[in-house]
């Protein structure tokens, strides 16, 4: 691998891709900056604490299938890496294979926090157009890498995206007892064809849920979710509300509040094949790989033991 001491590149975005990539090239030497348009990062590994909770509300755990990850993992996070015990239910009951769900203790963003370790993050900057950011056009850097979804980062190269990410709604509800229907004997039940395509129980994250509370997380399925994208985040816990009762047999009148989050670009299909890409400009993301935790690592891991300047 050449050595990039002499190179100052700058990675957009704060999520896994970005954090590998940005270690893998520091450990090569180069000056490594990311530039993070929100307050923190993690990306869609988000973590939200609300109302007393912690919940994980963008992805709700991850594989360690593969060992390179597995070890930066383990390496991070040490005893705050644990397994989630209940089955995961397809949507005629039956328990899906279980490789192993792993979860972080304090919350799922605190995965990409730790694995951030010594980094230079930027957050709250935007970033409307990569090339300015290049030393050849007046900015600070030889290279820039954006791990932004890939419609985002052709927006943000100048290029016509190809291609669709496929968005998600998202809610969070939270009703008033512990362990109500259901809950208690799964984590997940997964039904990708139907409005519901996900739902988790948060009481299976020991010390996530106050006391009292039962809490849930749901996802709608593609065709749902392309349906009312527009809607207000604050209708979404209504729209998916009366589903997630009648998978898990919740009591409705036990129903305290929910909340909303609309994720635009939730997923992609993967193997996008890349058009050229203006000199100087890079991208890693799931568009290359598939859309899981482990392999959005796996995509900054790979390029920046790979990368070459030109």
């Amino acid at each position: 691998m050449n050595d990039l001491r002499h190179h100052s590149i700058a990675v957009i975005g704060a999520g896994l891709a970005g954090i590998a990539a940005a270690r893998g090239l520091t450990k090569r030497g180069a000056r490594v900056t990311i530039l993070e348009k929100s307050r923190g990062c993690g990306g869609r590994c988000a973590t939200k604490r609300w109302q007393g909770q912690v919940i994980d509300h963008g992805a709700q755990f991850f594989i360690l299938r593969d060992p390179r990850f597995a070890a930066a993992a383990r390496a991070a996070c040490g005893e705050a890496l644990l397994r989630l015990q209940a089955p995961v239910l397809d949507g005629s009951g039956r328990a899906l294979p279980d490789d192993g769900r792993w979860f972080h203790r304090d919350g799922n963003s605190r995965l990409v926090r730790a694995l951030a370790e010594g980094v230079e993050i930027r957050t709250e900057v935007t970033v409307a157009e990569a090339r300015g950011l290049l030393r050849v056009e007046g900015g600070a850097f030889d290279a820039v890498i954006s791990t932004a979804p890939w419609p985002q980062t052709a927006k943000l190269f100048g290029l016509q995206a190809e291609g669709d990410d496929i968005p998600c709604l998202a809610a969070v509800l939270v009703y008033r007892g512990d362990w109500l229907g259901r809950t208690r004997a799964a984590y997940a039940v997964r039904d990708p064809a139907s409005e519901l395509a996900w739902s988790a129980c948060e009481n299976h994250k020991p010390g996530r849920v106050a006391a009292g509370c039962t809490v849930l997380v749901a996802h709608a399925g593609e065709a749902f979710s392309r349906t009312h994208l527009e809607r207000p985040a604050a209708e979404i816990p209504g729209l998916l509300r009366g589903a997630v009762e009648a998978v898990w047999g919740l009591p409705a009148d036990a129903f305290v509040e929910g909340l909303g989050h609309r994720w635009r670009y939730a997923r992609s299909e993967g193997g996008l094949q890349l058009p050229p890409l203006p000199p100087g400009l890079h991208y890693v993301g799931d568009a290359l790989r598939r859309s899981r935790v482990e392999d959005a690592w796996l995509a900054g891991h790979q390029f920046a033991q790979t990368w070459q300047p030109a």
